[in-house]
Order: structure tokens, then sequence, then C-alpha cells
């Protein structure tokens, strides 16, 4: 027997895309089933006022499609799941796996020197959030104007406008373009690499921006009481996606949540363990708040014994700087800024380990595009459509121990050279941070007894190699060292 949908959407180039996607997950689940689609246009896409939400409510861009499906035009409805309220009403949401939640910021290649930028928006979240972005690109000032329509419109009033140098874009959309848009249409498609290629892409890291709660995720929107509907869509339903974009609507809502205020609220899964980016002005006391931590650790103990105590106090080496090859045309990651960068060629596409590399490297003009956040080189490598370049490269110290086989680059030497802080803290500890893999051996033969006790690290590569010598009770996870001494640090 043979099944039919008629499925509801937005009639804009990137919603069709969203819908195309859907409509073949479902072909791959149910091959026999016949799909109808309906586009429709929604009070967001008719007002083109500066802030629609004020007047209109939130759901501007979805209230109207929700109105068909209650009144049975359509069977289901594909949203951008950030766009949809978080009050509960007559119908329910399943979602497929998730795609990239970060933000991008597109800057006008020909504006890319100039010390005053105007970047395009007309999200409050996004507004607030460039004055973060002076350390990252190298500009002393920043203004937003208001800017509205899709994707390509936005594109094209950057280009076209003397009033804005960048735009800031959801890298999902941005994605979904390249991958399926000329599977939709190809004129439109056409026209938005063309207007693509005339700007230079920063993915902004989660750390310091994070995105709007579920952004990079598809809704797909039934009837409570419209089983067989379910049944279909239950189908293609990712379960994990959908629990983490309901905690993010969750943690939004306490915080007085819609899409008008000032709040960014991403989760991310990285090795098993759900990672909380959040930022933004808590609408019930007006009270700002910065808080990334792992939702899901289990606790240690709080002690006072802990290592590194104070990281002003802490050395373990010194490093030599060693003369980098000429490199060019290139993805090149820079774990440190401590060796030449001064002689790296500014073509190259540039991809900092965290933010820190990031900001200290913006200082010496060398602009990185994209940072692993601190979470490992296995995560979210920019695709080549942003990099360019596919031969990739790392600056690393001589020698490095690194799990990732990236093709290494001597950028400097570790010399042992601890202090007589750190070796007292040392052997005074109890519960270990580390920062690097080649630190805990140095330790490890200077103090053997550390593998008794317990150690903690960020994710990445150190983590990786601490698995194989530690066991799994006496090891655990943190955001960065700030987390672990919040968390585990005794004060008193």
């Amino acid at each position: 027997m043979s099944l039919s949908l008629i499925i509801g959407s937005r009639a804009s180039f990137l919603a069709k895309i969203q819908t195309f996607i859907v409509k073949q997950e479902l072909k791959k689940k149910t091959k026999s089933i016949k799909i109808i689609t309906k586009y429709h246009s929604t009070k967001g896409d008719k007002n083109q006022a500066h802030a629609p939400w004020k007047n209109l409510g939130y759901g501007i861009f979805t209230t109207s499609l929700t109105k068909g499906l209650i009144n049975k035009h359509f069977n289901c409805v594909v949203h951008s799941y950030k766009d949809l309220p978080i009050l509960k009403s007559k119908t329910d949401y399943i979602t497929i796996t998730r795609d990239d939640p970060r933000d991008l910021l597109l800057i006008k290649k020909k504006s890319i020197n100039k010390r005053n930028l105007i970047i395009g928006t007309s999200s409050p979240r996004r507004r607030s959030s460039v004055r973060d972005l002076k350390d990252l690109i190298g500009v002393k000032n920043i203004k937003t104007k208001t800017i509205r329509g899709n994707v390509t419109t936005r594109l094209l009033k950057v280009t076209l406008k003397n009033q804005y140098d960048a735009v800031f874009m959801a890298k999902a959309a941005i994605d979904r373009i390249f991958k399926y848009g000329n599977k939709v249409d190809k004129v439109e498609t056409k026209k938005f690499l063309n207007l693509f290629k005339k700007f230079k892409p920063f993915i902004l890291p989660l750390s310091i921006f994070p995105t709007a709660a579920s952004q990079g995720a598809i809704a797909i929107e039934y009837l409570k009481n419209d089983k067989k509907t379910k049944s279909i869509l239950n189908k293609i339903n990712c379960k994990k996606t959908q629990s983490i974009c309901n905690q993010e609507r969750s943690l939004l809502k306490k915080y007085g949540g819609g899409c008008g205020l000032d709040i960014g609220i991403t989760i991310e899964e990285i090795k098993n363990n759900n990672f909380l980016f959040s930022k933004g002005v808590d609408a019930r006391n007006n009270k700002e708040f910065h808080i990334n931590k792992i939702l899901n650790k289990k606790s240690i103990k709080k002690t006072k014994s802990i290592f590194p105590q104070n990281i002003k106090d802490y050395q373990i080496f010194s490093r030599i700087e060693l003369k980098l090859p000429k490199i060019k045309n290139s993805t090149i990651i820079l774990t440190r800024p401590d060796f030449s960068i001064k002689d790296l060629n500014n073509n190259n596409f540039f991809i900092t380990s965290g933010i820190q590399t990031w900001k200290r490297v913006a200082k010496e003009n060398k602009i990185a595009q994209c940072s692993f956040d601190g979470l490992g080189e296995d995560y979210r490598l920019p695709e080549i459509y942003y990099r360019n370049y596919k031969n990739i490269k790392k600056i690393t110290y001589k020698n490095s121990m690194s799990i990732y086989k990236t093709k290494q680059i001597n950028g400097y030497e570790l010399i042992p050279q601890i202090n007589s802080k750190t070796i007292n803290n040392l052997f005074n500890a109890k519960v270990f941070y580390w920062m690097s893999y080649s630190a805990f051996k140095l330790a490890k033969a200077i103090r053997p007894d550390i593998v008794k006790y317990q150690h903690c690290s960020g994710p990445g590569s150190t983590f990786e190699q601490l698995k194989k010598e530690i066991p799994k009770k006496r090891l655990k996870l943190f955001f960065n060292y700030k987390d672990f001494k919040e968390s585990v640090y005794q004060t008193r």
C-alpha cells in the first residue's frame, strides 16, 4: 500500500532546500511514499520591517504554516527549528540529524583591510556579539546595521551597497546551499555562488558566539492526533538531535526566551558528553551571563591539592623557536603563537587550535578564519568551499605526539625546564589537569606514582592519549582548565 504526505513549507530558496532534504530522508525510509509540496509565504516573509517580531510576535516565520496544518491543508510542515515558538500547542515535532549550528561572518573581500566595519544583521544576539569580534579580525571599530531578506538577498545588498561591509549567516544555511542548491534551483544557486566568492568567510567559535537555540536543525511539525503522519515521520526522527534541541529551548525559556532576545544557547555532543555554550542577558534580572561547561560530567570531590594550581606559576617547558619553511596555498593549523608566524603567507587559510591562539596571532596580522575551539582537531574541520586548500599542515612542536595524522611542521622545540613552584605543586597534588600529553609524560617520569591519582583534560589529542594510560574511572573530561578549576578546586 502506497503512502502519501502533503508537506507545507515557506517559499524561499533555503526553505525549499530544507524541504528537499526532508523529502530525501523520507524516501530513503519509505520508498513507495508519494509526497506533494505546497509552498506559502509567512508573516515574516511579507513584513520587511526592521524588527517585525515586535509587532507580530514570535513565530513570524512559522505561525501561518502551523495554522494551515491545524486546518488540515497539510499533513506536516517543514520549519527551521530555531524559528518555532517555545509555547506548546496542538502540534508536535520531529527532527532529522542536525547540521553545523555555528554562525558565519562573511566580510566583503574589498572591505577586509578596513579599520571600520559595518555588519548587517537583524538579530539582537548577533548585534550584541560584535564586541567580541575585535580581537579576532583585527578591527577597531565595528557597527551594525539592520538587514533583512533571504540568504541571496542579503549577500546582494551587502555587495551592492556601500552601507554594509559584512553580514552574519547561519553556517547550516550556507552548507545546505552548497550541498543541495543545484538540485532545487540551479539559477538561484549560480546567483548565490557568484555572490559568495566576493566574501571572506569566518566560522565563529561557539565558546564566544553561541547561537540561537536549535540553530542548524530542521523541524517537521505534525498534528498530535495524526497517528498516521507521526508513524511515517518517526522513521526519520533523530532522537539525539531532538533531545539536544529541547534542552536548548528549555534553557532559553528559563532565561525568558524568544528569538528576539540577546541569548545564545548551543549544546554539542562531543566524545559522548554534552558541551553547553551559553551567553547573553537574562530577561528575568537583566544580568549578563557567559557559561561554557559540560552538562553531564561526573563531579570530583573538591580539593586544594590540584595541579596546576595557578597557570601563572606553571612552567614545565621552555620553547625554542625553529625556522619555518615557506608555506603557501595551504590550510594551516596553528597550535600556538610561539613561532615565527610573521613569515607565513597571508594567502593561506589559518585555523587555530584554540581561541587564545586566534587572538594572539591576530595581533601579528595573521587573521584566522576558524578555530577548533579547544575541542580537538576532529571537531568540525571546515569544508573545502570555505578553506579552498585541500592540503592541510599543522605547525606544532618537534617530536609532537599528537594522535592526529595531519602533516606536521616543526615550529618550536620543547626543552624541559620546570620551575620550583611547579615541582612543589606536582609532588603535593592529588588531582591533575593536563594541557598536553608531553607534560604528562615528563611529570610521570619525575613522579611515577601520579598514575594512581585522578587525571583530567580537555577534549582532543591529550585526552585520547591519556586514555591509554589512565583507567576510565580515574580520567575525567572538562571543557578547559577554567572549567576544571571552578569544578574541582576548594578555595577555603
